[in-house]
């Protein structure tokens, strides 16, 4: 064998070897281009879901208000928040944010959003 030919084998063997760290640079980096695609799409779903319960809850605010603007002229009187129905889920999420239950489960658990039950927490949670 001759130094030319022991240069060409390890030149070889060095671009072997940058075309193996190529390959798995490049693997790495698609496993990390769909993991990224992935959290976009859960956080997309997300912010979705916090409009909707904005909007919901936005929804029964300007109810409210209607309804505090049409009895504006009448004495006005007590709501019974505990036996409306209109603000039962509420009533009964207040009642399981005080036995320490998280806002995903108490969402389940009373039909309210993701969102509602977080902002419901926040609102339990300053009042202690």
């Amino acid at each position: 064998m001759t130094l030319l030919e022991i240069g060409l084998f390890i030149c070889l063997l060095v671009s072997a070897a940058a075309l193996a760290i190529a390959l798995f640079t490049f693997k790495r980096l698609r496993l990390q281009a769909l993991d990224t695609e992935k959290l976009i799409q859960r956080l997309t779903r997300e912010v979705a879901a916090s409009s909707s319960g904005s909007v919901g809850m936005g929804q029964r605010l300007l109810a409210m208000e209607k309804r505090l603007q049409v009895s504006g002229d009448k004495k006005p009187e007590k709501i019974d928040y505990y036996n409306d129905d209109e603000f039962q889920p509420y009533s009964q999420a207040a009642q399981m944010f005080k036995m320490g239950m998280d806002a995903e489960e108490v969402a389940r658990r009373c039909g309210l959003s993701r969102a509602e039950a977080s902002l419901l927490e926040m609102m339990q949670k300053s009042t202690r």
